[in-house]
């Protein structure tokens, strides 16, 4: 399959899915990535807003971490630390994008990636803009993870040499 053709099935499949099996993935996920040794070492994490039926990281929030939210700039994208007293609003893509001045892309310590499809030899589909490639190419973090609901893991993804290759991945359970 091409990667327009992974990312039309990856979402229809993750459209599809029933709630509680989602909830049940999304809590697996967040589970491992707390037990995770340089997520606990790591200070600032890198998270984004859950678009659609995305792995919603939120969950995460409570925990002793500076969390840091992407923004597109420019064509770029940022970083920039949440408060309790941050403002999203919605881009023209349909992702919630934080409020802010001083972008922390050079201090991210461990980044979570969404993808709508990962290999089991690390490249990940996201929506097809190239962000987090870019992003990734400049600024890399010690530690970059994906994550994706277990039907969102396959054997091979055609890549070039922009794809920016994931550390590890983290797919829920059941």
């Amino acid at each position: 399959m091409t990667k327009k053709e992974i990312r039309s099935h990856m979402l229809k499949l993750r459209n599809d899915m029933h709630v509680e099996e989602r909830l049940q993935q999304n809590s697996s996920i967040l589970e491992q990535i707390q037990k995770d040794p340089n997520y606990q070492k790591a200070k600032v994490i890198a998270i984004f807003y859950p678009m659609g039926n995305e792995v919603d990281l939120r969950g995460l929030i409570s925990d002793d971490k500076v969390f840091v939210f992407p923004r597109i700039d420019h064509h770029d994208m940022h970083f920039y630390p949440f408060t309790d007293d941050t403002i999203f609003h919605k881009s023209s893509f349909g992702v919630m994008e934080p409020e802010g001045e001083n972008p922390m892309d050079a201090a991210i310590d461990y980044m979570i990636a969404p993808a709508l499809a990962i290999s089991k030899d690390l490249y990940r589909i996201g929506y097809g803009k190239g962000y987090y490639d870019q992003f990734l190419q400049k600024y890399r973090p010690k530690k970059v993870v994906g994550v994706i609901y277990d039907f969102q893991e396959i054997d091979e993804i055609e890549y070039n040499e922009h794809d920016q290759k994931l550390d590890e991945y983290v797919k829920g359970k059941l």
